[in-house]
């Protein structure tokens, strides 16, 4: 088995984990069948880009983008169809999305402006223990960036309220 036999393997099976949050998608009439079919090719495109050994951080930024604007759509959806309550695809698509910002800054380590979105994307949907285990990783990656280190300390200070642990940041 060679090289693209495994890099096809690791597509399908992330492919597959989406059919559940697809099909319920389809399920509550957010999406019609085409409208996941093109989806799907969409995905999967973008999974074999970025699984490529010379994925670019625009393959990965490119992904992004399809995602949030699919989240931004089933949210005018949920709206329009008077939805209130969020529910599993929601929550599936910010997971898929922190996937992918997980799978980039793991390829693209030492790139902070990777980072500081990913940190934009957690503080704007508020995913405080994700932005705990971010704002780690960062730090430990990129112990020398200051902007990384005073912007941990902002938000633990202002965030969560923790002066201490921002005065710590801080000394470091």
């Amino acid at each position: 088995r060679g090289r693209n036999a495994a890099m096809a393997d690791r597509v399908r099976e992330v492919m597959e984990s989406m059919v559940p949050e697809l099909e319920d998608v389809q399920r509550r009439g957010l999406c019609s069948a085409s409208e996941v079919k093109a989806l799907v090719r969409r995905r999967e495109r973008f999974e074999y880009l970025v699984h490529r050994p010379r994925a670019t951080r625009d393959d990965f930024l490119r992904y992004l983008q399809l995602e949030i604007n699919f989240e931004a759509l089933l949210k005018c959806r949920r709206r329009r169809l008077g939805m209130t309550r969020q529910g599993p695809p929601d929550f599936a698509i910010r997971r898929r999305i922190h996937f992918i910002f997980s799978r980039a800054a793991r390829r693209f380590k030492g790139d902070e402006r990777l980072w500081m979105q990913w940190i934009d994307f957690a503080e704007r949907r508020k995913a405080d223990k994700r932005l705990e285990r971010i704002y780690g990783r960062a730090l430990a990656v990129l112990p020398h960036s200051v902007p990384l280190w005073t912007r941990a300390a902002a938000w633990e200070f202002e965030a969560r309220s923790n002066a201490s642990a921002a005065r710590r940041l801080l000394q470091r």
